[in-house]
């Protein structure tokens, strides 16, 4: 397995400052779980939850369509029509947004009531649709930075700077006593504030630098967003869905336990994450010069980076789980067999690669969202199922099951298009 020295470097230096801002994430989860216990990160799990899901419900597929269409443009050096592209999409999604957030701001109560049965909830549930706002600008601006070149930034940006700022004002709530109520919610609703506009004025420094031809930017609206916003939408339930059903099969104690071990399995998931934000503008960039071969040299070098970079974790998770999950305290060491779980779904996730990526860069987003869809459905049944019979171990089944089975269509499906546009390229002759 032989890989470019200078892709190895790229990808060195991306996962380093990945790393540095997973290992704030896991940090600022050691603080508060430490601090409140099992219960409390149960809440805080919640509530980092419904932020990301109303900052999806918002996006309208624009981040992956701006990355799309950033690294386009760079392809054709059109480069100086990126920023008035980025400046528009922000202004209609975020706009778009504040109207939407509305919503879950003053019917909070009836929300928090029927998807976590009570009504207690109600105040997360409002702090989450503010921080929001800020989450999904935070996620079109990163997206845009990595598909500038500027990867490092960008990953900065989405990564790092939400826990160092936290973790930077968190002693001042341990001072003032202020943990128990809202007030790290609202904490953390403004540190995602403040890494929005380190977002922005990333983009302000990296937009004036880019170069190429001028021009007319293209459309903010697209057919495109639809199918990207439901693939969007589906993704995130689909990774968060065990902390939406759980609230219904398990104590909010045993949900804490759940969400440090997810936490945990994020370290593999950052693999991806940091793959995505160097090869992703690259499969954009091939597809636009339509190129399969490269295509499927990317896809083979995200699967063997991603295979690579998982062994660490692997044995750790298997054969430190105890340890580690001690870390957070005593009682979170139950949740040794849920760590064990998410492992072998997340290893199978590794081995297939960047394969939601590439179908989503060479336009076959419709084809990602029906996969998401059918698995989607799939693994809600079973974990109902799973939930009803053996509580939080049958919902971690359930889901892990249907990670591996989401990765495997979406792999089989993008080797097909691969072999399509072979053939489209073949037919056009030389």
């Amino acid at each position: 397995m032989r890989i470019p020295p200078r892709i190895l470097r790229k990808t060195v230096s991306a996962l380093t400052v990945r790393g540095l801002g997973l290992g704030l994430q896991i940090a600022m989860s050691v603080v508060i779980a430490r601090l409140l216990g099992a219960e409390g990160m149960g809440l805080y799990t919640l509530y980092v939850t419904w932020l990301v899901l109303f900052a999806d419900a918002i996006s309208i597929g624009m981040p992956v369509y701006a990355m799309r269409t950033v690294a386009a443009l760079g392809a054709r050096g059109q480069g100086a029509s990126a920023d008035a592209f980025v400046r528009r999409a922000l202004a209609l999604v975020m706009l778009g947004g504040a109207a939407v957030m509305l919503v879950p701001w003053f019917g909070a109560r009836p929300m928090a009531q029927l998807v976590a049965g009570d009504v207690d909830l109600a105040p997360s549930l409002r702090i989450a649709a503010v921080g929001a706002l800020a989450f999904v600008g935070l996620r079109i601006l990163a997206e845009t930075l990595k598909a500038a070149g500027a990867t490092q930034r960008g990953l900065f940006a989405e990564a790092a700077t939400i826990p160092l700022i936290l973790l930077s004002a968190l002693p001042a709530l341990v001072f003032l006593d202020r943990l128990q109520d809202q007030s790290l919610l609202w904490l953390h609703a403004a540190s995602v504030g403040c890494a929005f506009l380190v977002a922005v004025a990333l983009w302000r420094g990296v937009s004036r630098r880019l170069g190429g031809e001028g021009g007319r930017a293209p459309p903010v609206i697209s057919p495109a967003l639809w199918p990207l916003w439901g693939g969007t939408l589906l993704n995130v339930a689909y990774v968060n869905l065990p902390i939406l059903v759980l609230p219904h099969f398990a104590s909010v104690e045993e949900l804490g336990q759940f969400g440090v071990a997810f936490r945990l399995i994020s370290l593999t998931t950052v693999i991806l994450v940091t793959l995505a934000a160097i090869l992703g503008p690259q499969f954009a960039a091939a597809y636009e010069l339509k190129d399969p071969a490269r295509l499927r040299l990317l896809l083979k070098r995200s699967q063997q980076f991603s295979l690579l970079l998982f062994l660490p974790p692997l044995l750790a998770f298997t054969l430190f789980a105890d340890p580690l999950l001690g870390i957070f305290g005593a009682e979170f060491r139950d949740a040794r067999p849920l760590l064990w779980i998410m492992t072998a779904g997340q290893l199978v996730n590794a081995a297939t690669g960047l394969v939601g990526y590439l179908l989503n860069m060479m336009h076959r987003e419709r084809t990602e969202l029906r996969i998401l869809l059918a698995t989607g459905l799939a693994m809600s049944v079973a974990m109902i199922l799973g939930g009803t019979i053996a509580g939080v171990l049958g919902v971690t089944l359930a889901y892990s099951a249907g990670l591996m089975l989401k990765n495997l269509l979406s792999l089989g499906f993008s080797l097909r298009s691969l072999r399509q546009l072979d053939a489209a390229d073949s037919d056009q002759g030389p």
